[in-house]
């Protein structure tokens, strides 16, 4: 099974790019010289979700053994049996909801990058996200994986006990 991000999401936050480039540039131009910082970093912005829009270059495979996301052509793959579980995050701005997204956490004796993991979880309550809900709400999506990651379950299980 292999899902794609929503391109409409990408081509708004282009667009939404786009109106703070111009900003920065008639900011830029009337002699306030912050406005050519913003306009390159917006800028920035409208390269990278260009980048989004090109087929391949993000994307979540679902497989027997386990899953890879791919955003702006960098692939992550990991394994079904190193991950507990799925849940939703929700990333709050001064109490105000901003985002929801996809979080999981490892297996304790995954020895993957410790650190990092603790740090992640400290922040987010997660050892690790997808970086996108390719199309499907949070939800839905923590279901679908959740969905996934039982199935290898029972499929091992029934293999461990196979002569």
């Amino acid at each position: 099974m292999t899902l794609y991000p929503k391109g409409s999401q990408a081509i708004g936050l282009f667009f939404l790019c786009a109106i703070f480039v111009a900003i920065g540039i008639w900011m830029g131009v009337t002699g306030e010289w912050i406005g050519y910082p913003i306009a390159g970093f917006f800028g920035l912005g409208i390269v990278i979700f260009i980048v989004q829009l090109i087929p391949g270059s993000a994307y979540l495979r679902l497989d027997p053994e386990g899953f890879t996301f791919c955003s702006l052509y960098r692939r992550t793959t990991l394994p079904w049996s190193g991950i507990d579980g799925f849940h939703v995050v929700v990333i709050k701005q001064t109490g105000l909801k901003v985002h929801e997204m996809v979080g999981f956490n490892f297996i304790p004796s995954y020895d993957t990058s410790q650190l990092g993991r603790q740090l992640s979880n400290a922040v987010a309550e997660c050892e690790g996200g997808l970086p996108n809900t390719y199309g499907k709400s949070a939800e839905e999506l923590a279901h679908i994986m959740n969905e996934h990651l039982q199935m290898y379950r029972e499929r091992n299980d029934i293999d461990s006990k196979a002569p």
